[in-house]
C-alpha cells in the first residue's frame, strides 16, 4: 500500500517547464539618403540570406550578376553568396580582385571593367562584392562608372567597410598622384553581417572602422561621440546589440555630415583625412631599413590614421588657445582612442619632412593648405595655420613618438 501511494506521488508531480527557445536574430534595416544616392543597410546576424533579395530589388528582373570576391574572401562564403543569387534567377559571373590597399588602382578597375564586360553587365545588372572596404571602393568606382551606373550591392567582410566605405568610398589611385579619382556612387545595399565580418577579420580593417567611429562622431556632435563612449565597451567585445548599435548609428551620423547643405558641415568628413595621408607619404617615403626607425615597425593605415586625428586635435587647440573646453576634447579623444586599440606610433620621423609631406599633399588638391581642424564636437572646420604652428607642433609629435620608441628598444 505505501508503495502504491508512493508511485500515486511520483506520478502526480508537475513536469519541468520545456526551456523557452532562444530568440531568432533580428536583422536591422536602415536607409541612409546621402548627395550621391540613397543606400539601404541590412545589419546583423543573418543579414547575408538577405543578399539574394536585396540584388533582385537592385535589379528590378534577376538576369544577370557580376560577384567580384576580394582575394582573401572565404571561398565557402562566396560559393553560398552565389548560390544566394542564383536561386533569385541570376546568371552568376564571379571575378576576384586583389585584396587592401592596392585594390584601389587604374590597373585594378581596368580588370573589373574587363570582366564586366565579359559578363555583358548592363545598367540593370547589379555588381556584388564581397571583400574589405578597399575591394568595395574599387567596385563601387567601376559601377559607377559603367553606362550610366550599375547598381553595388556589398558584402563587407571588415568593420571599417561597413561604417566608412558606405558613406564615402575610398578615391582611386592615379599615376603618381594617390587617391585623386573620385565618383558620385555609393553601394545600393550594404549587407552587414556581423559573422561574416567576424569570419574574415582583418586586424586593421577592423582598428580602422573604430577609427573612423571615432572621426565621425567628432564631426557629428558631442551626443554621438558621448554614444560611442557608453557603446565602446560592447564594440571591443563584438556583443552584437552594441556593434549593430554602433554601426548604424554612425553612418547615419556621417551621412548627415556628408550631405549637408551646409559646406562647413560637410567638411566634417575629412576630419584626420589630410594629416593621415602626409603620415603615410612620410613612412612610405622612408626605407624599411632605416636607422631612424628604432624599432621594426610599420604601423596599418588605422594607427596612423588615429595618429592624424591626435595632431589634428592639439593643432586645433593650438589654434584656438586659451580654450579649456579644447583641451578637455583633446584628452577626451586621446582616451576613447587608446581604448579602441589605437596605440601611439613608435617611430623616428623627420618633422620637416612630414610638415612638407602634409604641405604637399594639400596643394595637389587646393591652392590652399587648409587642414580639417575640429573646433568643437560638431565643428570641422578646413582652418589655415601658419607655417611656424605646424613646424612646432609636428616637431613635438616627432619627438615624442622618438622617445617611445628608444623606450620600446631598450625593453626589447
Amino acid at each position: 500500500m505505501s508503495d502504491e501511494t508512493s508511485e500515486v506521488k511520483v506520478s502526480e508531480q508537475p513536469e519541468a517547464p520545456a526551456a523557452a527557445p532562444e530568440p531568432a536574430p533580428v536583422v536591422r534595416r536602415q536607409s541612409i539618403v546621402m548627395r550621391t544616392g540613397s543606400c539601404d543597410m541590412r545589419v546583423g546576424t543573418g543579414a547575408l540570406e538577405q543578399l539574394g533579395q536585396a540584388a533582385k530589388i537592385a535589379a528590378g528582373k534577376p538576369c544577370r550578376a557580376l560577384l567580384v570576391q576580394g582575394e582573401d574572401a572565404d571561398a565557402e562564403l562566396v560559393e553560398h553568396c552565389r548560390r544566394l543569387l542564383v536561386d533569385q534567377g541570376f546568371t552568376v559571373s564571379i571575378t576576384s580582385a586583389v585584396a587592401g590597399r592596392a585594390s584601389r588602382s587604374l590597373a585594378c578597375v581596368q580588370r573589373l571593367y574587363e570582366a564586366m564586360s565579359g559578363a555583358r553587365v548592363t545598367a540593370d545588372d547589379p555588381v556584388v562584392v564581397v571583400g574589405d572596404a578597399d575591394v568595395i571602393s574599387a567596385a563601387i568606382f567601376a559601377g559607377a562608372t559603367w553606362h550610366t551606373g550599375s547598381p553595388v550591392v556589398a558584402v563587407p567582410t571588415t568593420l571599417d567597410g561597413a561604417v566608412d566605405v558606405t558613406v564615402t568610398p575610398r578615391a582611386i589611385d592615379a599615376p603618381g598622384a594617390p587617391e585623386m579619382l573620385s565618383c558620385r556612387g555609393n553601394a545600393r545595399f550594404a549587407i552587414c553581417d556581423p559573422s561574416v565580418m567576424a569570419a574574415g577579420r582583418d586586424a586593421d580593417g577592423e582598428l580602422m572602422g573604430r577609427a573612423v567611429m571615432v572621426a565621425g562622431c567628432v564631426a557629428a556632435g558631442e551626443n554621438s561621440f558621448s554614444e560611442l563612449c557608453v557603446r565602446a565597451d560592447g564594440i571591443i567585445a563584438a556583443r552584437e546589440a552594441e556593434l549593430v548599435d554602433a554601426i548604424l548609428d554612425v553612418t547615419k551620423a556621417r551621412a548627415r555630415v556628408a550631405s549637408s547643405s551646409a559646406l562647413a558641415m560637410r567638411q566634417g568628413i575629412l576630419y584626420g583625412r589630410c594629416v593621415g595621408r602626409a603620415l603615410e607619404r612620410a613612412f612610405d617615403g622612408a626605407p624599411a631599413a632605416d636607422e631612424r626607425f628604432l624599432v621594426e615597425e610599420r604601423p596599418g593605415t588605422a594607427r596612423l590614421f588615429a595618429e592624424a586625428l591626435r595632431i589634428s586635435a592639439r593643432l586645433a587647440a593650438a589654434r584656438q588657445a586659451p580654450d579649456e573646453a579644447l583641451v578637455d576634447f583633446v584628452f577626451t579623444q586621446d582616451a576613447l582612442l587608446e581604448k579602441f586599440g589605437l596605440a601611439e606610433v613608435a617611430c623616428a620621423l623627420d618633422p620637416v619632412e612630414l610638415a612638407a609631406a602634409l604641405k604637399a599633399d594639400e596643394l595637389q588638391r587646393s591652392n590652399r593648405c587648409m587642414i580639417p581642424l575640429p573646433l568643437g564636437f560638431g565643428r570641422v572646420r578646413f582652418t589655415s595655420l601658419e607655417d611656424d604652428m605646424i613646424a612646432e607642433h609636428l616637431g613635438a609629435w616627432c619627438k615624442s613618438r622618438r622617445k617611445l620608441a628608444r623606450r620600446r628598444a631598450r625593453e626589447a
